[in-house]
């Protein structure tokens, strides 16, 4: 049988690799390409993932306990906190001309772009856990890219990356309660790691029609 972690690892790198080369992820690979409108997209994208996970998380835990050693673990409450605050720093005053060409102004209402769909799961505890996996995943940069961001010499706000490095260091733990967690959720490990690896997709595929929804607005594209 196939570690789960190993497994994710290897079936979900052509997404997570087609993920940070897509707009506005891209940025991240060229300071020169980094403004604030770009940037809060970003925050704007990650905060409908944030919301759809944290309620895929909350729904599985609710329907099979066991998942609670490990749902607490992405720190929802934090983390969409700090984006709500770096968003709103973002379309301050001070921000105000370059928030103003966000394409996504709508998103920070809750609402998607009409064709992006949440994705649909193989099961409510293989969704919850592929959910917490890139959540996780997406945390390991965070103290890089504060730094990064630091080191610009402008007022850009980090509290969602400060957030997301705080969940980092809960990947260890993460990993070892999930490998404990297997045998108990299900009758076939192998067909619950199938199961997780495809969820894991299924929510970078998530990810990447966000970005390429608002990579196709012509007034967002970078020069």
């Amino acid at each position: 049988m196939r570690n789960l972690f190993t497994a994710l690892k290897q079936d979900t790198h052509a997404n997570h690799s087609i993920l940070e080369n897509t707009f506005p992820f891209s940025i991240y690979h060229n300071n020169n390409s980094f403004d604030d409108a770009a940037y809060n997209a970003i925050l704007q994208i990650m905060k409908l993932f944030h919301q759809a996970t944290a309620e895929a998380v909350q729904h599985a835990a609710d329907h099979a306990p066991l998942l609670s050693r490990v749902s607490a673990m992405i720190n929802s409450k934090a983390v969409l906190n700090a984006l709500n605050t770096d968003i709103q720093a973002l379309n301050d005053d001070t921000h105000a001309p370059a928030a103003a060409c966000s394409p996504i102004q709508a998103i920070s209402e809750d609402t998607h772009p009409s064709s992006v769909t949440i994705p649909s799961c193989s099961s409510p505890s293989s969704q919850a856990i592929a959910a917490i996996y890139v959540w996780l995943g997406s945390s390991m940069g965070a103290n890089i890219i504060v730094r990064r961001l630091n080191a610009m010499e402008r007022s850009i706000p980090t509290n969602y990356y400060q957030a997301m490095a705080g969940c980092a260091k809960a990947w260890v733990s993460f990993k070892q309660e999930v490998d404990a967690l297997l045998p108990e959720l299900a009758e076939s490990s192998e067909s619950l790691i199938e199961a997780i690896v495809e969820d894991a997709n299924a929510w970078f595929e998530y990810l990447i029609s966000l970005a390429e929804a608002v990579g196709h607005d012509k007034n967002l594209r970078l020069a």
